[in-house]
């Protein structure tokens, strides 16, 4: 395990030192600990297979962090996620046609993905476990806010029943919604038994 875990983070420290040069040190190692992630002992069953699926997941999480969030500000990230997460097709129609049958037609689809985005961030188990694990190996503001909202993105894009997570998250944002009397929930929303 030792030997699999150090390789990948000399390959992934000497790949930011190259890529990523505006970047401290200290910063730069902390991405390689967030790529590796928590649970180090998993590298210890992975077949060459698996191993290679474990390191494309690195590189898509990678991809998104330098994309989209790493070295601005956390204003500019926000707006970029929220840019990308509101770019779902899916997603759009059901907001539009949830804002167009709810009393309140004044929100937009940017309204409700903001407050659909703040519900994970206060509830969710495993966005909550991330925030806690990025705020073990970096105390840099920008950086855990660079490497959450990457997290974020990576995990509200996760496929399940063929969409993307975060249609089922607003899925239960509407059921929440409509317990508070705030509007009904159509029930071509919920038409699948992969809601969570």
């Amino acid at each position: 395990m030792a030997l699999k875990v150090e390789k990948l983070a000399q390959y992934w420290l000497k790949r930011l030192d190259m890529e990523c040069p505006e970047q401290s040190v200290a910063n730069r190692e902390s991405i390689v600990k967030w790529l590796v992630g928590s649970d180090l002992h998993r590298f210890e069953t992975l077949n060459p297979k698996e191993l290679d699926i474990t390191k494309q997941a690195m590189e898509y999480r990678y991809k998104i962090l330098r994309q989209r969030y790493l070295g601005i500000t956390r204003e500019h990230a926000y707006r970029n996620l929220i840019t990308r997460l509101g770019s779902l097709v899916t997603l759009r129609h059901k907001v539009q046609t949830w804002v167009a049958l709810s009393h309140d037609r004044q929100r937009t689809v940017l309204d409700v993905l903001q407050e659909v985005i703040q519900e994970l961030l206060q509830s969710d188990n495993y966005i909550q476990q991330q925030i806690i694990y990025i705020s073990e190996f970096t105390t840099n503001s920008h950086l855990r806010n660079a490497l959450l909202f990457a997290n974020l993105e990576e995990y509200c894009l996760r496929p399940v029943c063929n969409q993307p997570l975060l249609v089922y998250r607003f899925v239960n944002y509407l059921r929440y919604s409509q317990h508070n009397s705030l509007t009904q929930v159509p029930s071509s929303f919920v038409g699948t038994e992969c809601v969570h």
